[in-house]
């Protein structure tokens, strides 16, 4: 583990030297390289965990709504509010007819509380995105440093809470011109910019706070891929039949071609892949924290 924590450690500051540079190209690379394998590999290693869910068959619950939620193509932000509040009601209640109750008074509270704007922004842009790919993976980290109680683990914790601040004080001044291509193919991502800078105005590729920005963006994503591979053989990920490699190597390699072949089509099959693996880590993500509320309270008391 202390092996492993420093080389993440190593793996950070890369990630976070490369944003410095190239933030734009950053970005697209990780998620179209990178990006399907993690979605891939990870949902077929949830799948033989059974998701982390209470009940066997609560995973097709979670499917069910999200597929019905598309179908009626409601917005992106009832959709993540759904799956996730009802997530976490899978996980709390056993009872079904306890369970249905919730749900109901769930979707009952959404299409009031998602009137909002600062919640539907939350619901529908952040937590798909920055929340999924930074805050969900500190807390893993956090949780893997005070379960194994070892100070690189801390170490390896700090130093992902303390990039993205150097990345926001550190050559403020300096960065290079995103390439053509970084700008014909970023428009996926440039909600985040505009919205989190509240103008949709600025010029995203020159305005200096939307550079740091992107800087905080494109280590968030590559880093959080990176951190996948690298506790391969801590979580055994790796360990699937044969069957199941050929696929994910098939379906890896087809997803990258589409997306440097066709953009505009690969950039939504992505999407898609990328919102299966955040909607079905929902389970895992609150037994994270539970987990780390666990530790903080034992050490408390």
């Amino acid at each position: 583990m202390n092996k492993l924590n420093y080389l993440n450690v190593l793996f950070m500051l890369a990630s976070a030297g490369l944003a410095l540079f190239v933030p734009f190209e950053l970005v697209l690379l990780s998620y179209a390289i990178l990006g399907p394998g993690h979605y891939l590999t990870e949902i077929s290693w949830l799948r033989g965990r059974r998701f982390f869910t209470l009940k066997s068959y609560d995973v097709y619950i979670i499917a069910l709504v999200a597929i019905v939620c598309l179908l009626f193509k409601l917005p992106a932000a009832n959709l993540i509010f759904y799956t996730f509040g009802l997530s976490f009601i899978l996980l709390a209640v056993s009872n079904n007819i306890s369970r249905a109750l919730a749900f109901v008074l769930l979707v009952a509270a959404g299409y009031f509380l998602l009137t909002n704007n600062l919640l539907r922004t939350i619901f529908g842009l952040y937590i798909p995105t920055l929340v999924h790919v930074y805050v969900f993976t500190g807390a893993f980290l956090l949780l893997g440093a005070l379960k194994h109680k070892n100070v690189s683990g801390y170490v390896a914790f700090f130093t992902f809470l303390l990039c993205p601040v150097l990345l926001a004080v550190l050559f403020r001044g300096m960065h290079t011109a995103p390439t053509q291509w970084a700008i014909n193919s970023y428009g996926h991502f440039k909600s985040l910019n505009t919205t989190s800078l509240r103008s949709q105005a600025i010029d995203i590729y020159t305005n200096p706070a939307s550079i740091i920005l992107t800087r905080l963006i494109a280590f968030a994503y590559t880093y959080h891929y990176i951190n996948w591979f690298s506790k391969t053989k801590v979580i055994n990920w790796h360990r699937i039949p044969i069957i199941w490699t050929v696929a994910i190597g098939f379906i890896w390699t087809a997803s990258v071609c589409l997306y440097f072949y066709d953009y505009y089509t690969g950039i939504k099959w992505l999407f898609l892949l990328s919102l299966a693996h955040v909607i079905m880590e929902f389970p895992l993500n609150y037994r994270s924290f539970k987990g780390i509320g666990r530790f903080i309270g034992k050490t408390v008391h």
